[in-house]
């Protein structure tokens, strides 16, 4: 970013780049080690197709792509889907699932926007991002008091500390607690202004919020927007970068979320969405609707389910 002046589309290709270079130095190790393992099937992210791929490996492998349908023909382009520093790099990764034995999305098909068109070794498997890794949860969230709000950004280093910031103002003054969590890379002191009514952590069970909240407010990360879904909690989103477009859009069109753009993403814009989000009998009786369809679902047996077919 430094080397392009801050242009984000200018720096998709760098990032284009840097990503296969990367690919391919990564490439060579992994090679050697499948060719001494000599393993049943390989698993790979969504970020790991182009190391398999110059592997060549000559096993069965399958993708998991972590967020809403990835590869030809998608129902939204990309452009539209994807913030310009991610473009190049999704159209590459896209034009590269092919070859995979299996590609496996982590969402859900309904929420992606009932899409019917995936190829025929592609599945959708529901959110595996459900799942959280065992960790210590705050004993304030169960202690008596206001509804909580959740209110989340990127658990990757990211620009987005702004949209807490505007997000604790806009909550400030409400009958809520608030729950910030601005992810390991962040310290929570830099923050410019916390009010009385919220706390600030690096990373809390973002479960355990949601079974005590009203809402969530999020950058509209696929992992997130899914947990709020199977908690059955409405959403306000500003979508920051990467696939937070097309997530928040999908969210909208699921009529589950308001989506705030990026560039009015002031306090009173986001108060105002929150005001719509709370008053909306139908969004709170619509994302209950899918938390109890999401939640008699079993993403990771799923994924195993799939996965295992390779083995026959």
């Amino acid at each position: 970013m430094t080397s392009t002046g801050g242009d984000l589309a200018t720096a998709g290709p760098l990032v284009r780049a840097s990503m296969t270079e990367w690919a391919h130095e990564v490439a060579r190790p992994v090679a050697a080690i499948v060719g001494e393992l000599e393993p049943d099937v390989i698993v790979t992210s969504l970020f790991g197709v182009e190391v398999a791929a110059s592997a060549a490996p000559p096993y069965p492998w399958v993708v998991v792509n972590s967020t809403f349908y990835v590869g030809p023909e998608p129902p939204r382009a990309i452009e539209q889907d994807f913030g310009p520093r991610a473009v190049p790099l999704i159209q590459g990764y896209a034009s590269l699932l092919e070859s995979p034995d299996l590609v496996l999305h982590a969402t859900d098909r309904v929420f992606d926007l009932s899409f019917d068109g995936l190829p025929d070794h592609h599945r959708y498997v529901g959110p595996l991002g459900i799942w959280e890794p065992p960790g210590h949860v705050p004993v304030y969230l169960a202690e008596p008091g206001d509804p909580w709000a959740l209110v989340t950004i990127s658990s990757q280093l990211a620009d987005d500390l702004p949209l807490a910031e505007a997000a604790i103002e806009a909550l400030a003054d409400r009958p809520l607690r608030v729950l910030v969590t601005v992810g390991p890379d962040h310290d929570p002191d830099e923050l410019r202004s916390v009010p009385p009514n919220a706390r600030v952590e690096r990373t809390v069970s973002h479960a355990a919020v949601l079974e005590h909240a009203a809402l969530m407010v999020s950058h509209a990360g696929h992992g997130s927007v899914m947990k709020a879904l199977w908690y059955g909690r409405p959403m306000v989103l500003i979508p920051w970068g990467r696939d937070q477009p097309g997530v928040a859009a999908r969210a909208a069109a699921l009529g589950v979320a308001r989506s705030v753009p990026r560039d009015e993403a002031s306090p009173r814009a986001i108060s105002d969405a929150i005001d719509t989000v709370l008053d909306d009998d139908g969004m709170v009786r619509r994302v209950e609707e899918q938390a109890t369809r999401l939640r008699a679902t079993d993403p990771s047996q799923t994924a195993a389910a799939c996965i295992s077919t390779l083995l026959e």
